[in-house]
């Protein structure tokens, strides 16, 4: 297992540090990298003369900022994490440094490093197997809240976010009872053909009153309903299928139910009606699914009465002939329109006639200078009237 010296301050750290603790300054916690030099042996001045990390052979990540069990105004932990991704030789950990940068300089400094008692080995990543390690290094900056850490979260996160984050995940304890749960559903809604489900045998079942939620199967069986069922009879026993009763939303008294009765003659029969209560007060009648078969029987009897249609069997006890046509002796519409318009002609016509009569003497009926053949003559004598 590792282990790390205490975090030594360099030189220009520590300066940086005393001007955050006086309010002169603030900076922010840059980067973190990762030497492979052992400087254990090294005097604490000589550390603190360190202006460069020497042979680094890789850069980390800063992925947290925890707070110090010491002075939490003047120390803070420094979450780092490094792995062997892209690292073709593995090498020892013997030194991990930070660098800073003070706000409104572009110079970045060491700013601290601590030294491996018993470093990490990080192995290369030649067999792709990933290695990951990290340490939180403690480091003083004066005051901290002058101090700014750089964390980087590229899909990296420290023990204590990781255990945060589990925390609304769901335990083994709850994945047990919603297994549990999942069970009882499966066997109440699903499983047509479960051998633990609701199956139903040899018996009378009452639509009206079977409020099972969930999918029954019923083998052996007789249903009855004082709804209609169209094209069904309910004496008929022996019967397998399904029951599905399902409730319009969760709680509700009302729900679908559908009726799947298998091999009823020669094909299967689909009930379904939506149905309020199971007292059997009140009953709806059931909707018959159209089959395929059942659509094949329409149309045929369709083209059937399609084919019948306009053939004319007697026409007053007399019969069509070859071509369909009815010979009666009678006068066609034709005929009896025009007769009508002739009469009406005819009345019009005597409508306007006025008979005259004239009465004379032979003598004065012979001198009349024409005689009109609409008037009536009467020619008086001594003995008779003539009438011309």
């Amino acid at each position: 297992m590792s282990k790390y010296n205490k975090t030594v301050l360099t030189n220009a750290g520590l300066d940086l540090a005393i001007k955050a603790a006086r309010g002169k300054a603030k900076f922010t916690i840059t980067k973190t990298a990762a030497s492979a030099d052992n400087l254990a042996d090294k005097k604490i001045d000589e550390l603190q003369e360190l202006t460069e990390l020497p042979n680094i052979v890789q850069y980390g990540q800063i992925v947290d900022v925890a707070d110090s069990t010491q002075d939490k105004n003047v120390v803070i932990g420094v979450g780092l994490y490094f792995n062997n991704q892209d690292l073709t030789q593995s090498y020892d950990l013997n030194t991990i440094a930070l660098y800073a940068k003070e706000e409104g300089s572009d110079k970045e400094i060491l700013y601290g490093l601590t030294t491996a008692v018993e470093p990490e080995t990080m192995p290369d990543y030649q067999d792709e197997v990933l290695f990951k390690f990290n340490l939180t290094m403690y480091v003083v900056v004066g005051r901290t809240d002058n101090v700014t850490v750089k964390v980087v979260e590229d899909g990296v996160v420290t023990d204590k976010k990781l255990e945060e984050r589990l925390q609304v995940f769901a335990t083994k304890a709850d994945l047990d009872i919603l297994q549990s749960l999942i069970n009882k559903d499966i066997r109440d809604l699903a499983a047509l053909n479960a051998p633990d489900g609701n199956n139903i045998y040899n018996t009378t079942i009452n639509l009206d009153t079977y409020s099972k939620i969930g999918i029954n199967k019923f083998l052996g069986c007789q249903l009855q309903s004082s709804g209609q069922m169209a094209g069904f009879k309910q004496e008929t026993e022996k019967l397998y299928g399904w029951i599905f009763n399902i409730p319009k939303w969760n709680g509700a008294t009302e729900y679908q139910q559908i009726v799947y009765i298998c091999n009823y003659g020669d094909g299967t029969l689909i009930y379904l009606r939506s149905h309020v209560d199971n007292s059997g007060k009140t009953v709806e009648d059931f909707e018959k699914l159209t089959t395929d078969k059942d659509l094949t029987a329409f149309a045929k009897d369709i083209k059937k009465q399609i084919e019948n249609a306009g053939q004319v069997k007697t026409v007053d006890g007399i019969a069509p002939d070859k071509n369909g046509n009815v010979e009666t002796g009678r006068y066609t519409n034709a005929e009896i329109d025009q007769r009508v318009t002739d009469i009406n002609s005819n009345i019009a016509a005597l409508d306007q006639i006025t008979m005259k009569t004239w009465i004379g003497t032979l003598e004065q009926y012979q001198s009349l200078p024409k005689h009109d053949s609409d008037t009536i003559y009467y020619i008086i004598s001594s003995y008779a009237v003539v009438v011309k």
